[in-house]
């Protein structure tokens, strides 16, 4: 009978017993979806927030952007063809960019040269290639200098010259994403927040401070709820058995 109500005891107080809440007394800031925070002088569109996660955007107006060239790549400038030229230099700072010329008329390669076939008056003669064509348009830059590129309105600089490569570079907004998951923290600015979500008024909000104290007793208080129901499922399942143990026995035959 003990083990009975010793059963009975502990599954009425699981029944009864309610898990604490993790809740923020004074949160720096609380957000829903669709709404907009300034945080660090920064505007974040938040996207999303759901039960445990959120997602925002937020723009860099002046985002570095590269390109980079290899030696002898073929780069298109003011709407032609043009190969990379890097100087066989130690450190080299300078470029070009040369002319990538086309032969309009067949070809033919002889002894390694590369003729070119001229039919003039019914006559067929070889015009090596280099003779045919004219010097090939060159244009020099250097570390700083501004260069156009196709398709690409901002200003466009060469920032950067090494021996095998070039890189070019732009400065445009650029959309940026920030994430926050419940009990992570994410860095915006110079702060880190800590994240917690909540149902107010039928919607998920996103809270966000910086006393992790607040947050992390709370978490600790689950813990202690949780391990107390354990052993609450322990007694009460014990109880239960012990009691079924003490009924088997009692109609076990006497050898006596």
């Amino acid at each position: 009978m003990v083990f009975i109500l010793l059963a009975a005891g502990a599954y009425t107080f699981i029944g009864a017993a309610q898990q604490p809440d993790v809740t923020l007394e004074e949160p720096d800031h609380t957000v829903s979806a669709s709404e907009t925070l300034t945080l660090a002088g920064t505007s974040y569109s938040f996207t999303e927030v759901s039960d445990g996660s959120a997602t925002a955007e937020w723009t860099n107006e002046s985002a570095r952007y590269t390109e980079s060239w290899a030696a002898n790549d073929t780069v298109v400038y003011r709407g032609d063809n043009y190969s990379v030229v890097i100087p066989n230099q130690t450190d080299p700072t300078e470029l070009e960019l040369r002319e990538v010329q086309t032969v309009d008329r067949p070809t033919v390669e002889q002894d390694g040269t590369t003729y070119v076939i001229v039919e003039e008056d019914g006559e067929r003669r070889l015009v090596e290639r280099g003779e045919y064509l004219d010097d090939p348009v060159v244009h020099a830059f250097a570390e700083g200098d501004t260069v156009e590129r196709p398709n690409n309105d901002n200003e466009t600089r060469v920032g950067a010259v090494t021996n095998s490569s070039v890189t070019v570079e732009w400065f445009a907004p650029r959309t940026n994403e920030v994430s926050f998951g419940e009990g992570e923290n994410t860095t915006v600015g110079d702060t880190t927040y800590l994240a917690h979500f909540e149902q107010q008024g039928g919607e998920s909000v996103l809270q966000l401070t910086t006393d992790y104290e607040d947050y992390h007793s709370d978490v600790e208080a689950q813990e202690v709820f949780h391990e107390r129901m354990n052993g609450l499922w322990g007694v009460a399942i014990l109880s239960v058995l012990a009691a079924a143990f003490l009924v088997m026995l009692a109609f076990m035959p006497s050898r006596y």
